[in-house]
């Protein structure tokens, strides 16, 4: 069987979430040929979608969007999937601020600039309407939660909370930040 078979038929079963029979494919498409990135990719993914099965379908169709546009796309997915792993991090936040990253400002940058303003409202405006603040800890969100909800912006607290309920789940944290919002709020 031919690579391009064998990576055709592998591609059909992980995008039916059939990890481990794809990765034998792709294990076989790797074999005859060490230098397929496709078969490498897909084998990762196959990895990966054990643990996490929807996260390794966002990253496959992210590398589709990417393979023939980035410098170097199986480094950009090998970065997402070791973090992924490293943090479990949401990694549609992760695509989204490597996306993002020429349309928006770090949340370290942001805070920087409310200490230039002296005024969370004014900076929070200016950033809110130019660009996007990019958040990539769980520290900077609650941060930027309290942020929020100490300068009257219940309604845009709560929903960034409600966004990223189902990724922190019953995260004591984050459920806790529930209660700087206003009785009627929540």
């Amino acid at each position: 069987m031919q690579v391009s078979e064998l990576l055709d038929r592998a591609e059909r079963l992980f995008l039916e979430k059939n990890y481990s029979d794809a990765l034998k494919l792709y294990a076989l498409a790797l074999e005859k040929d060490s230098s397929s990135v496709e078969a490498y990719i897909g084998a990762i993914l196959c990895d990966l979608g054990f643990d996490f099965r929807e996260d390794a379908q966002v990253i496959y169709y992210y590398y589709q969007t990417i393979k023939h546009s980035a410098k170097n796309p199986k480094e950009t997915i090998e970065m997402l999937v070791d973090t992924l792993i490293a943090t479990t991090q949401d990694i549609f936040n992760l695509i989204d601020a490597d996306v993002a990253l020429e349309d928006g400002i770090d949340y370290d940058d942001f805070l920087e600039i409310i200490k230039d303003k002296e005024n969370f409202r004014e900076a929070f405006e200016d950033a809110i309407f130019s660009t996007k603040v990019i958040i990539s800890k769980k520290s900077q969100f609650i941060d930027f939660i309290k942020r929020l909800t100490e300068n009257g912006y219940y309604g845009v607290a709560l929903e960034y909370l409600e966004s990223h309920a189902w990724y922190y789940k019953n995260d004591q944290d984050i459920l806790t930040l529930y209660s700087l919002l206003p009785k009627g709020q929540v």
